[in-house]
């Protein structure tokens, strides 16, 4: 290979393919280690995969380089509302000085309930943040929750909010900014395995971290002419430790060809389109965020797709296909016992193996799916 054109010569790279190689493309003797995580299972597709500290450190450059863009500096005060398991691990208490060292909040996005949100409110005003950082579901949600109840979020110290992980929406971005006094709600583009790829500058343009990456547009497997939606496919300069070269994300933009007034010399793309989580209702009235309930089958060895579909408050069909022999003899139960811990006893949890999970027409699939949610209304 001569030059990134080259790239166009190898092989695309596929989630079902990393699972079934994962071993063979780990530098095992990377310096400094490999770390393993998890992708959320947000596409129904749950991934393993493996950090090194090049790759890590070359990441949060980028994310403390496009927060300055808007006046936040290493240090300043960052209150995440993500979607970290309600389990809590050793490595969760580690994280948790570490935030603490580096003024770093995290509260639990999984769910969001009536009773909590004095507690959330209260957790804002003693930290008193200089920015969010999370969904943008949860975030407006919480919002829309806590205006509901009386409760000012305009005089908590915010100054900007991140939105990451989901399609914001601009009636997400206007209630948002509403509630915290009218402050700037920036997206931001990127996934757990892929990295930090891209962020929204004052402008409103989307700016590719071209120091770390290049990014292909594919329809039909070639690549889409300027301005015409394709399959983002990335391909990380840092990640040593575990190479992503042409690696499909399942995600669809386009490559803008204008620059931008901000004046920063990175290739802009358009919006991210087709992302987006859901909400599941509980028997009792919480409000849980998707990924409460996805956690549970990716965690379960040999799941190779999913979707789940809450058909009333204490109904939910599980439609899973999984690797026979790979998949545990107490799967179903394990699953079950799951949702039940965080939905409530009372739930009926029907699980049941299919051999194809199908896209939507969007070439996306839908992991969640709540008829409650649908027809319900959050506040």
């Amino acid at each position: 290979m001569s030059g990134f054109q080259d790239l166009e010569q190898l092989p695309l790279l596929t989630k079902a393919e990393i699972r079934k190689n994962l071993k063979d493309m780990l530098w095992k003797d990377c310096p400094g280690g490999l770390f393993r995580y998890n992708t959320g299972g947000s596409s129904g597709e749950p991934l393993v995969f493996y950090f090194d500290r090049r790759r890590q450190a070359y990441d949060a450059a980028a994310r403390a380089m496009t927060h300055r863009w808007w006046g936040i500096d290493i240090g300043d005060r960052e209150l995440y509302l993500w979607g970290s398991p309600l389990e809590i691990t050793k490595q969760d208490r580690l994280k948790d000085l570490r935030d603490r060292w580096t003024n770093q909040l995290l509260v639990s996005a999984f769910e969001i309930s009536a009773e909590r949100i004095p507690g959330l409110v209260e957790a804002f005003r003693r930290f008193r943040p200089d920015c969010v950082f999370g969904y943008p579901s949860t975030i407006d949600l919480f919002c829309r929750m806590a205006g509901a109840q009386g409760h000012r979020l305009d005089d908590v110290g915010v100054r900007v909010v991140f939105c990451t992980a989901e399609v914001l929406y601009d009636h997400q971005r206007e209630s948002i900014a509403s509630h915290f006094g009218g402050v700037p709600v920036v997206d931001s583009y990127g996934s757990r395995e892929g990295g930090f790829i891209n962020h929204q500058c004052s402008e409103g343009s989307y700016h590719v971290m071209d120091s770390n990456y290049v990014l292909e547009f594919l329809k039909d497997g070639m690549p889409a002419a300027p301005e015409e939606d394709g399959e983002i496919v990335i391909t990380h300069l840092d990640a040593w430790g575990m190479p992503l070269i042409r690696y499909r994300t399942g995600d669809v933009a386009s490559r803008r060809v204008e620059g931008c007034a901000c004046g920063r010399g990175f290739s802009l793309m358009s919006k991210v389109r087709g992302r987006s989580t859901d909400f599941i209702v509980t028997p009792d009235g919480r409000w849980q965020h998707a990924l409460s309930v996805i956690y549970v089958v990716r965690d379960i060895e040999g799941v190779d797709q999913f979707k789940i579909v809450q058909e009333a408050v204490d109904d939910v069909r599980v439609f899973l296909k999984v690797h026979e022999e790979l998949y545990p003899a107490d799967g179903d139960q394990r699953i079950a016992r799951g949702f039940k811990k965080r939905m409530g006893e009372t739930v009926n949890v029907r699980i049941e193996r299919v051999s194809d999970i199908p896209r939507e027409a969007s070439g996306k699939y839908r992991y969640v799916v709540s008829r409650v949610a649908e027809t319900a209304t959050h506040v």
